[in-house]
């Protein structure tokens, strides 16, 4: 399910507002400090209990009020989700008048976010980029979890035997972290399979509109599983015994694996200037949504806070045409309006709002 409205009370620079989210694309412009990212902020957290921005949600209360509430509709399931945040009170989530746990939130209504982080994807550590594709798994299979929590549960375990050196101990967990771990490595490559074809098809069409998106053609995109995957997981593990009692962690396995992404052999961190990057990550995140949305019936919805930064006419140019191939809701922020009339302004699939008018 996706959002076709959204309303805020008392939140952040924001008495009362009521925001259509119907479109397929949504552009929100204006001056710095206007509430642009504010209002990405409350659908992030309408979807997800959470902020991208900060962990304390009570600070997110406009100040001289006692909570701010997020109101947000489906019209094609008939829905209502209520979201309220009173000081000193933890988040109360409802659905239809019901209390759901953030898990069967996150689930009913999906989103990604894609911040200054994820513009950069390939320049931070592999376990951002872990995160990043576990969250994924994580809404749209509730099997994913159950073997993602059975792993790190066992992993924690062999940990803890390992720092007080008791190898027998740790070797107890071995079958239960290959069971789990070779089914976490399934999936995780499947799925970037899945989305390197949609990526890749997607790249063709902008081709076709302009030529510089050429660049982002015939990249080379696999996971570093974390262990030596021919050997097997659990062969692996064992191979690693003395290693990991003398570091005293385990040093094999999902929890080190990795997503590359390489253009004619060498690292997109170390070829791309940072404008191609931010684009690149994009452009996967634009394509992992569609994936979602055809394979499990989701409509996630993507947000992205500040497009124009980094990105200079070229990319842009590159970007323009994205928006005719979204499959799912695209919200996102600008300081300016770039569009103009240099994109179809079809209600149905994209509407722009000017937030100082808002106000």
């Amino acid at each position: 399910m996706a959002f076709s409205k959204i309303d805020l009370r008392n939140f952040r620079c924001f008495d009362s507002l009521s925001i259509d989210l119907s479109s397929k694309s949504t552009l929100f412009y204006g001056k710095n400090g206007c509430g642009k990212t504010s209002i990405l902020e409350s659908i992030y957290i309408a979807t997800s209990g959470r902020s991208f921005r900060t962990s304390n949600l009570e600070s997110l209360i406009k100040k001289g009020s006692e909570a701010f509430i997020l109101s947000a509709y489906d019209d094609s399931s008939g829905s209502i989700l209520e979201i309220k945040k009173a000081k000193t009170k933890p988040i109360n989530i409802k659905i239809n008048n019901s209390r759901v746990t953030i898990s069967e939130l996150v689930r009913t209504f999906p989103s990604f976010s894609i911040d200054s982080k994820t513009f950069f994807y390939n320049d931070n550590a592999p376990e951002y980029r872990r995160k990043q594709l576990d969250r994924g798994l994580f809404v749209a299979s509730p099997d994913y979890a159950k073997d993602w929590f059975g792993y790190f549960r066992a992993l924690k375990q062999r940990n803890s035997a390992l720092k007080i050196g008791d190898i027998a101990q740790a070797t107890a967990y071995d079958q239960l972290l290959a069971d789990h771990g070779e089914k976490l490595n399934f999936m995780r490559e499947n799925l970037i399979t899945e989305v390197k074809e949609i990526y890749d098809d997607l790249v063709n069409k902008l081709i076709y509109e302009n030529k510089r998106a050429e660049i982002f053609y015939d990249l080379n995109i696999y996971l570093k599983p974390g262990f030596d995957n021919k050997a097997g997981l659990m062969e692996s593990i064992a191979s690693a015994n003395n290693v990991d009692l003398k570091r005293k962690i385990t040093t094999v396995g999902p929890h080190k694996a990795d997503v590359i992404f390489e253009s004619k052999d060498s690292l997109i961190k170390d070829i791309f200037s940072r404008g191609e990057q931010k684009l690149l990550s994009i452009l996967w995140s634009l394509s992992q949504n569609i994936y979602l949305g055809r394979s499990f019936n989701l409509s996630p919805i993507l947000l992205l806070d500040d497009l124009s930064s980094e990105l200079d006419s070229e990319m842009l140019g590159c970007f323009m045409p994205s928006l005719k191939f979204i499959e799912n809701r695209f919200v996102f922020s600008n300081i300016v309006d770039l569009f103009g009339s240099k994109i179809n302004t079809d209600k149905q699939s994209f509407k722009k709002f000017h937030v100082e008018q808002l106000k």
